[in-house]
């Protein structure tokens, strides 16, 4: 018997064969389009290394997109990473960085600190009104001023019991110290109030007497110009404790206390050591702001000066 011999269409296999390949062509494409469009190859292409790459993927995305976008910078990844980084501030910490260190060692904490704290500017320039919308929490400093017409409403006199003549504060925080001297008189402490409220004419004097005596730069380091005093506020207390001074206070047994209790009651230590780039003054153990508790403890626990606090927590 004979068979015819059936004959295959290669129309079909030729569709198939066609279609086959264009899908292989569509994923390819679709995984270089994935690959050229990705953060790494883009981040890549910026000239960034893959240690490098890995730390930026890790960041917010205004951050990524950021350094996609621009050229490669040797100093973002340090400034983004630091804690207390500011986006707002990336441009000044960068001339910062460039008009201070040149080819020395970066110190990116010390950038960040001084340029949210605004104080890479000399003191008493590029000043500002302070937000009384703060209440408690406004900042008075040598950038940050009270109007020349301020004056709190809630004044009251001091009782000799807890400070030495002639001393007036705040409610609030008068009814705040007694409380915290209380607390110290049941550890053996005895603290007293030094120096206390302050009118506009009276921090005028005390500056104007640093200045003619010692003149503008002793003055302006141990003393505040008007308007820019925090005993303006009335919201700051020089605490000591009797037959102690400016000179031996830290020694004291009264001191101790107040840093490890003061918080508690609403007070932080507003000028401590080692700070003084930041606070603008010298070292002052005796000196303390009234915050309220809640806030005081977050300063406190933060180990920020309350510049450095008020800038990344409550400004920003």
């Amino acid at each position: 018997m004979y068979y015819k011999k059936r004959r295959i269409k290669k129309g079909p296999i030729i569709i198939l064969v066609v279609v086959v390949i264009l899908v292989i062509a569509i994923i390819v494409g679709i995984n270089l389009y994935k690959h050229y469009t990705s953060d790494e190859y883009r981040l890549g292409q910026a000239g960034y290394s893959e240690d490098e790459i890995s730390d930026i993927l890790k960041m917010d995305r205004k951050y990524i997109d950021y350094a996609i976008e621009h050229k490669y910078e040797d100093d973002f990844i340090a400034l983004v990473n630091e804690k207390y980084f500011i986006w707002k501030n990336y441009n000044e910490y960068i001339k910062y960085i460039d008009d201070v260190y040149g080819d020395k060692k970066v110190d990116y904490s010390l950038v960040v600190s001084k340029i949210n704290t605004k104080t890479n500017y000399d003191p008493y320039t590029h000043t500002e009104d302070t937000d009384m919308n703060m209440k408690n929490s406004i900042l008075v400093n040598k950038y940050y001023h009270l109007a020349s017409d301020y004056a709190p409403d809630d004044i009251v006199e001091m009782s000799n019991w807890y400070s030495y003549p002639g001393n007036r504060i705040r409610e609030e925080v008068y009814n705040a110290f007694i409380e915290m001297f209380n607390a110290a008189k049941e550890d053996g402490i005895t603290l007293i109030v030094n120096s206390s409220y302050r009118t506009h004419d009276e921090q005028e004097e005390i500056y104007n007497d640093y200045e003619s005596s010692q003149g503008k730069a002793y003055a302006d380091k141990y003393a505040a110009r008007p308007d820019y005093s925090e005993h303006q506020t009335g919201l700051a207390l020089d605490i000591f404790t009797p037959g102690a001074g400016m000179a031996n206070f830290e020694e004291t047994d009264a001191f101790r206390w107040l840093q490890e209790n003061s918080y508690k009651y609403g007070f932080i230590l507003r000028y401590p050591e080692g700070k003084e780039d930041i606070t603008g003054y010298s070292y002052e153990a005796w000196h303390y702001r009234f915050l309220g508790k809640d806030l005081a403890k977050k300063v406190y626990n933060s180990g920020l000066t309350y510049d450095e606090y008020y800038a990344y927590y409550l400004e920003k």
